[in-house]
């Protein structure tokens, strides 16, 4: 973590203004705006998320390292050209400030347009979309039950789209009370083999992706899932999900196929007085060669429990690899303030980590985060 030029009172009183400023009336706009007398139609919104960290040890004189920055800034764009064509379009540039570093990338995260094909409803997508996999990875950052994703246990090859995005097209709908979604990507490009490196994906074979969930009880349905959703009535569903693309990472010095596949459990059930319980798990098997980081399994579980706008959260991960001494374990305590649902909340959690380093000692580290969300 970085050195801080300003004194822990003074942060103290930049991080309470920036507070006020955010509950200050008027400070974001939500904007629809009609295109002509059909259903046409233009949104826009915006995501921001401040975080403050506070992580055991991570101070440069070895003491409590702080930091204060934007974990996420979104602006959303989309809308409908006809009733049967849509579109979504949004930006990010993460991490801003996180260190220091005022300079992180940003991009374009999602770029698709969506065709429905029946009332079902079908739809077709093409563009830079979410690769269906897990109802985890294909849950919206605006609703996550927790502070953050458990990016750590979805673990696919480096320089595979951007972000869980690849550019392709998929097809995505319902059959009665099954859900799925599949389609083909670009996934790893090809490359011919150098004096330095074999070749990898020398066919340029697409990448394959699908998920498919059975919804038990009530629908989950719309481009992105939810973690907690605030439901009226119950929501249970099972999902499964695989992902394949042939000689596609390297490991142990050849290319290997890059095999993946899921499983997960979703549960909102409401409860009267304005309560809810929120439990979900997903577990993950990895085969992208023996000797790959990436390779092995990895599970984790979260739950929650509302009482009105109060909300108690407990989540933990786990990833048993393949290489030896690479496994971690966190848990995760944490407790959401739903001032707004999911239009504006306050979230925190403390992750303990303990990880396992090849050659080394086993290190535990201690994060305490939290974020402020406001979207609209």
């Amino acid at each position: 973590m970085r050195p801080h030029t300003l004194s822990r009172p003074c942060s103290l009183v930049v991080l309470l203004a920036s507070l006020a400023a955010f509950f200050a009336p008027g400070l974001a706009h939500a904007v629809k705006v009609p295109l002509g007398e059909g259903p046409a139609s233009l949104n826009v919104s915006v995501l921001v998320q401040p975080w403050t960290q506070l992580s055991k040890g991570g101070a440069p004189a070895g003491g409590l390292g702080t930091d204060f920055f934007l974990r996420r800034t979104r602006l959303f764009v989309f809308g409908n050209v006809t009733e049967r064509i849509s579109f979504f379009i949004d930006t990010d540039q993460p991490n801003l400030g996180r260190d220091g570093n005022w300079n992180p990338a940003f991009y374009v995260q999602d770029a698709l347009v969506s065709v429905k094909l029946t009332d079902n409803p079908l739809f077709i997508d093409a563009g830079m979309i979410l690769a269906p996999f897990s109802h985890h990875s294909l849950q919206g950052a605006i609703a996550l039950n927790t502070v953050d994703y458990h990016a750590s246990l979805v673990r696919f090859p480096q320089n595979e789209g951007k972000i869980w995005r690849d550019a392709g097209v998929q097809v995505r709908g319902f059959a009665g009370p099954l859900y799925f979604r599949a389609g083909i990507f670009n996934g790893i490009e090809g490359s011919a083999a150098t004096d330095a490196a074999p070749a990898l994906n020398p066919e340029d074979i697409p990448r394959l992706a699908a998920h498919v969930r059975y919804n038990v009880f009530g629908k989950e349905e719309g481009l992105f899932l939810n973690g907690i959703y605030f439901s009226d009535h119950p929501l249970l569903s099972v999902g499964m999900g695989a992902d394949y693309q042939p000689r596609a990472v390297m490991a142990g010095g050849r290319e290997r196929d890059d095999i993946n596949v899921s499983a997960d459990l979703f549960l909102d059930y409401p409860l009267p007085n304005d309560q809810e319980l929120v439990f979900q798990t997903n577990a993950f098997r990895y085969w992208q060669g023996r000797e790959a980081a990436n390779s092995g399994f990895g599970i984790f579980g979260e739950v929650g429990y509302r009482i009105g706008i109060l909300e108690p959260v407990f989540s933990a991960e786990y990833f048993n690899a393949d290489v030896a001494n690479t496994d971690f374990l966190s848990l995760r305590p944490g407790f959401n303030v739903w001032l707004m649902k999911h239009t504006f909340n306050l979230k925190a959690e403390v992750a303990i980590v303990r990880q396992q380093v090849p050659a080394a000692a086993t290190t535990t580290g201690i994060t305490g985060t939290a974020q402020l969300q406001l979207f609209y």
